[in-house]
């Protein structure tokens, strides 16, 4: 409540800085102490219970932090303490987009669909405007904001010698998660999952998420080197049945539901491995899924599955399957994120600026690397709050 949310909704402060503001306060010690930590030896200093160690460094791993990575030893706590909790749009993840669109028009913007941008014009230094590859060209009157990923925005969408070969460098640099990219298996049924353990445990009849197999911590900490690896790892998965808490999202007396497991991007070594696996690893979610509620059996109307390569075609922004875009490893936080020099949102080029979550605070559904990006905006064209 008092510096994570704070730091979160706005530009990141310089290392030093921060790090001075913190040791001010018992607060900001004790941040700083846990912090040194890894999420891995968080959980193995503070809990005892190995489903709960498993469960913790999921939930860590939802929001793709590496469990091995120092620096992050507070992040399962914050999790814990944060009033924001996994939540669903009413009407699908759809009627969110459809909202924020609505949001833009009323303030006189003007959304573009299936418009690929072909490059940023930047004249005498400053970005200018972009063209599309069907030749439209758009000019900016102030500026130019890409939520892209630092490769599409400053190497593919600008010309070589718009950056020097040092930025250039860094940008290459930056890295994508290895555990970010999902495989999903998606359901219509004619009725919801039952689970078999409801039984003895009546709560799960209503439970907003499920998660399957993981039972220990030695299989969350299984699955991240099989990533390393490039093998699919054992079936943890988790998902929901939306249309149990959003009626709309099905058609009356049928559901929706899905899964989701945590697999390599590039399976043995190619990601084009999963034009060929993905619907065999599918089925073994399904079978798997069907172990724990045997009424799928008969319930399944229709299904579809999606890999991390599928994920990167439709998404190209998503690169590597990396839902997130940007790993938090290698110092790519805070005020170093994407990379030293654009942490506050800004690029070597004059009025083009990064609002993507490749920027602080990092990704999932929250508008803030945008609303930090428009307070740095605001400032540097002179618009009062």
């Amino acid at each position: 409540r008092n510096i994570l949310g704070p730091e979160a909704q706005a530009p990141p402060l310089p290392p030093d800085e921060r790090q001075a503001l913190l040791e001010a306060t018992p607060e900001g010690r004790m941040l700083l102490e846990v912090s040194r930590l890894s999420p891995l030896e968080f959980v193995k200093q503070e809990f005892e219970n190995p489903v709960i160690q498993a469960g913790l460094l999921f939930f860590n791993g939802l929001r793709e932090v590496d469990l091995r990575v120092k620096g992050f030893g507070h992040h399962i706590a914050s999790l814990l303490a944060s009033e924001r909790k996994a939540q669903m749009c009413l009407g699908g993840s759809a009627a969110l987009a459809r909202a924020l669109v609505s949001a833009v028009e009323e303030h006189g913007g003007e959304v573009k669909l299936q418009v690929e941008p072909k490059r940023f014009l930047v004249e005498g230094g400053r970005a200018v405007g972009v063209e599309t590859v069907d030749g439209e060209v758009y000019r900016a009157r102030k500026f130019v904001a890409s939520g892209l990923n630092p490769h599409q925005t400053l190497l593919d969408l600008l010309d070589e010698g718009d950056l020097s070969k040092e930025e250039r460098r860094k940008v290459d640099g930056f890295e994508y998660n290895l555990i970010a990219p999902l495989f999903a298996l998606n359901l219509n049924l004619r009725e919801a999952p039952q689970y078999r353990h409801v039984e003895s445990a009546p709560h799960l009849k209503d439970a907003f998420m499920v998660i399957m197999e993981l039972d220990h911590m030695d299989s969350y900490v299984e699955m991240v080197e099989c990533h390393e690896r490039g093998e699919i790892p054992p079936s943890i998965m988790w998902g929901t049945c939306p249309s149990q808490f959003d009626p709309s999202q099905a058609p009356d007396g049928f559901h929706t539901a899905f899964m989701w497991s945590k697999v390599p991007y590039a399976l043995r070594g190619n990601a084009s491995n999963w034009d060929t696996e993905r619907d065999a690893h599918g089925k073994r979610l399904l079978d798997t899924w069907t172990e724990h509620a045997p009424n799928l059996s008969g319930a399944v109307i229709d299904s579809f599955v999606r890999s991390p390569l599928d994920v990167e075609r439709t998404f190209p922004n998503m690169r590597h399957g990396d839902l997130l875009i940007g790993a938090f490893t290698n110092g790519q936080i805070g005020y170093n994120r994407p990379f030293p020099g654009a942490g506050h949102y800004r690029t070597a080029v004059d009025g083009l600026y990064l609002c993507g979550s490749c920027c602080h605070p990092g990704g999932n559904i929250t508008g803030l690397p945008g609303y930090n990006c428009a307070q740095v905006v605001k400032a540097d064209v002179g618009v009062a709050s």
